[in-house]
Order: structure tokens, then sequence, then C-alpha cells
């Protein structure tokens, strides 16, 4: 059986009690094979802190092949779920990982927008680990 996060968390959620899009695909998440997710699953699971404690080699490998990657809506879409995600907060060498990766997807990053919080995240990003003893 493949893994997934349901079975790697070892919890079942119940079914969803409210009927939006976005329950209904949290709660399917849980349940695909983490070697069928795609690249939008992953931006919608750290998005959503839906088991992405598990996918965070899976969210790098794909990052690093391309880190300014369109998972969805725009360029760099997936970075910026990443990086305004509870795991890019908590988890120093994940953190490190991305904003590297931020690097180098900044360049290739035509929106302005997307640009500048990227920018502003690492700022945040970059003061929070200064701060730390």
């Amino acid at each position: 059986m493949k893994p997934t996060i349901e079975s790697l968390e070892g919890t079942v959620w119940p079914e969803p009690e409210f009927d939006s899009s976005l329950v209904l695909t949290a709660h399917a998440l849980r349940k695909k094979p983490l070697d069928d997710l795609t690249q939008n699953d992953l931006r919608i699971a750290f998005s959503e802190n839906v088991g992405a404690d598990f996918l965070k080699d899976r969210v790098l490998a794909v990052l690093q092949v391309e880190p300014a990657i369109d998972a969805t809506y725009y360029e760099g879409d997936l970075l910026l779920s990443v990086m305004r995600s509870r795991q890019f907060r908590a988890d120093e060498g994940f953190r490190k990982k991305i904003a590297a990766l931020a690097d180098v997807a900044l360049p290739k990053i035509s929106d302005a927008q997307t640009r500048d919080e990227i920018q502003i995240l690492q700022r945040v990003n970059q003061s929070a680990t200064a701060q730390r003893p």
C-alpha cells in the first residue's frame, strides 16, 4: 500500500461537514498516495497545513527543478505557499533551503507583486533568524 498523509499521521478525519471545494479537496489530499500528489496538491497542502510536515522533501524536490514553478495560478505560487507556511517558519533547515530556492526563483518571476512578496518574506525570515539565540 502506498503511503498517504492519512496513513503517515495515523489519523482518519471524519467526513467533511462543510461542502466547499477547498474542504473536499483537503480531505481528498489526505487519502491520495504521496507519489500521486501534483504540484497543485502540494500548494494546497502547504497553504492549508494538510500533512505538509510529511511533504517537505517532496516540495523541495519540485522546487529544486523549477523554483518559480506555476503550480496553478501564477509563477511562484507554490514557492509562496511554502514560504507562508507553518513549516517554513518552524523548521530552520527547511527555511534555509527554501530561502535559497527563492533567491534562484526571483529573477525568473515576471510579476512584480509576487517578487515583492517573496522579498518581504525573505526579509522577515532573515530578521527572525538573526534574532534567535
